[in-house]
């Protein structure tokens, strides 16, 4: 009995500091001596989920409940890797039967309120989110998720007020500084400002912690026109969390010619589109921070268009039927491209995730921007979509990438020397799609919309075969949610001040410069 306590403090131990590669092999054979004890499968499966192995963790997690089919935490872990795979129902019903069982467990709202979130259900995440703060209104993760929800929709008050109380109950919690500084235009008097001034100088904090408040005192300093002091902030922050993440340039540099080896002689101008699900999809792409929340909210301002904001489900797709050793399969490419049959298995995945958002509208968005890697996939699987592709000035581009903290992605943006690589692979991987597939994708350039903004739209409009509409000029009235940080600009009307923006930041950023 003492073995296994001890073993499973360990692997606690383990797990809390993100040793996964540790905590996997030892939880196996844990389980092999000891499978009666449930809390190792919760561990496994657990790390499994952290390292993206959803699959494995499902299974696992399975087993567990299997096991004890009334333990509450392998109910809700087992429910929560549904949600990722994308089985909503059956993840929204086992959430539902957990706060049946005990309808004080707070994790269960707040996780089945994630998932109506995602699925742009904001009414009934908040609803959700309110549940929880009823049963304890001392968490802050409640009050943040409140106020990413009211961020989302845009009542950017209630937004702000509900980090403030985040705050008010934990000052470490500093992704609430990040989500108060997107939606404040800052004065030297600021509250918020000078409290964060205090925390940076006086509060130890993790360096997780520490990157976001520096992200977000580098926006404030901006706002104050302090651009050194803004990118000294900039420097640290994005110096820190390139530390805490692993990117290799080479691994893209090798990713981004295999692509391009693979579609070279690749023909798709006689495969069909069945269409299985009636749905006419728009993708908008390209790289972040290059437009294309504002695009679209440009189209979704359209009656017969549904907003669904960035999907994860085509890189999903890809990723776990395309892939060999990390990279795109030739193989597998090819067998796409003479089986009907498997075309449709994929685009069927693909259909049914749309399905969670109960959309009426004919038309619907899928506006994850690094899609544009997937344009050769887009034409063999949805060969009747439209690909919008969003560009921007480059060095703009860049410096708005080095300014925001991306929690969970975009691992090439904490490095200016890699950021410019990363946007050379883009751009030169986009010649190569515009060169084959000439005509069929829309570039929809950021610099015209704003200094032509109708006339783009239009265009914009036509592009996607929808008659015009006098709504498509009125976006930032789009009630549409938005869950990334474009919210607030994306819901003003097109101003001008983001044009030559990287200007007073020149000095200090030659790195970036050299390697566009």
């Amino acid at each position: 009995m003492k073995k296994i306590e001890s073993n499973i403090q360990i692997l606690l131990n383990l797990f809390n500091a993100t040793k996964y590669d540790l905590v996997i092999p030892k939880s196996k054979k844990l389980i092999r001596e000891f499978p009666e004890y449930l809390i190792l499968y919760n561990i496994l499966g657990s790390a499994y989920q952290n390292t993206g192995r959803l699959s494995l963790a499902q299974d696992i997690f399975l087993k567990g409940y299997k096991m004890e089919p009334n333990n509450i935490a392998i109910m809700n872990n087992l429910a929560n890797v549904y949600k990722n795979i994308g089985k909503i129902d059956l993840s929204e019903n086992l959430f539902k039967k957990i706060i049946k069982k005990k309808p004080d467990y707070i994790n269960a709202y707040i996780n089945l309120g994630n998932l109506k979130r995602d699925n742009n259900d904001f009414k009934e995440a908040i609803n959700l989110y309110k549940d929880a703060l009823n049963i304890n209104d001392e968490m802050p993760v409640i009050l943040y998720s409140l106020a990413l929800a009211y961020q989302g929709i845009g009542k950017f008050d209630l937004a702000i007020d509900y980090a403030r109380k985040t705050l008010l109950i934990d000052r470490k919690f500093t992704r609430a500084d990040i989500l108060i500084s997107q939606s404040t235009k800052y004065t030297v008097n600021n509250e918020h400002f000078i409290e964060m001034n205090l925390k940076i100088n006086n509060l130890e904090l993790k360096e997780s912690e520490k990157v976001n408040l520096l992200f977000a005192l580098a926006k404030a300093n901006e706002d104050l026109g302090l651009i050194e002091q803004s990118f000294n902030n900039l420097d640290l922050g994005n110096k820190i969390n390139r530390k805490l993440i692993n990117f290799n340039l080479d691994e893209e540099v090798s990713f981004y010619k295999k692509i391009k080896e693979v579609f070279h002689n690749i023909k798709t101008e006689k495969i069909s589109d069945q269409n299985l699900f009636n749905k006419n999809i728009i993708f908008i792409l390209g790289m972040p921070r290059s437009g294309t929340s504002l695009v679209e909210q440009i189209i979704s301002s359209h009656s017969n268009v549904f907003g669904a904001g960035e999907l994860p489900q085509l890189s999903k797709i890809i990723n776990d039927n395309l892939l060999f050793e990390n990279t795109l399969s030739q193989e597998k490419i090819d067998n796409l491209l003479t089986n009907e049959s498997y075309r449709n298995q994929l685009r069927e995945i693909y259909y049914a995730y749309l399905q969670r958002f109960k959309a009426k509208q004919a038309f619907i968005t899928d506006k994850a921007p690094l899609n544009f890697r997937w344009i050769g996939l887009i034409k063999i699987l949805f060969p009747n979509s439209k690909i919008i592709h969003c560009s921007r000035a480059p060095k703009d581009n860049c410096l708005s990438l080095y300014k925001n903290f991306f929690e969970g992605g975009l691992n090439f943006s904490y490095n200016q020397k890699e950021l410019g690589a990363y946007y050379k692979l883009y751009q030169d991987l986009m010649e190569f799609w515009n060169t084959k597939f000439t005509d069929s994708i829309y570039e929809a350039k950021y610099e015209q919309i704003i200094d032509s903004q109708q006339d783009e739209i239009k265009k914009i409009i036509k592009f996607c075969d929808l008659p015009w509409e006098e709504n498509c000029l009125l976006f930032d009235k789009n009630v549409t949610p938005i869950k990334t940080m474009s919210t607030a600009q994306a819901r003003q009307k097109i101003y001008k001040s983001s044009l030559n923006s990287f200007d007073k930041f020149a000095p200090f950023l030659k790195d970036l410069e050299k390697s566009l």
